[in-house]
């Protein structure tokens, strides 16, 4: 992909770096997250593939861009191409950590039967109140 993105846009400008950064987090990141996040589901023998990947979608591509952007613009304009390979893997080690963690986070999903007995205990605290 790097080589590629270095074919494709030469150089070390900023707007070249822009590009570069848009076309790495903004079209293969949502690609990569869809297919850990419906992949785990799929291993792990989930009901719904894809209840996770909806629930952790957004806060994991913001962390993704919390971390990536940086580290990729440090990487699209100082690293030099031959250390590119022992960067980004010391960057994949520490994002891998940061994927596990928020994989490992519970999900804030109400259940509807969860819904249903909190509305019917709210009724009945109302009712005895009265």
């Amino acid at each position: 992909m790097y080589k590629w993105l270095d074919r494709v846009f030469p150089g070390t400008a900023k707007i070249v770096i822009v590009k570069k950064l848009v076309l790495d987090q903004f079209v293969l990141t949502p690609y990569l997250l869809t297919v850990f996040y419906a992949g785990m589901s799929i291993m792990e023998g989930s009901e719904d593939t894809f209840l996770e990947l909806r629930e952790k979608f957004v806060p994991t591509f913001v962390r993704s861009c919390i971390f990536w952007l940086p580290a990729q613009a440090l990487n699209f304009s100082l690293v030099a191409p031959r250390f590119r390979v022992i960067y980004m893997g010391v960057c994949g080690l520490i994002w891998v950590n940061i994927l596990c963690w928020t994989k490992r986070q519970s999900l804030p999903v109400a259940t509807k039967s969860n819904a249903t007995e909190t509305t019917a205990s709210v009724a009945s605290i109302r009712n005895s109140e009265v």
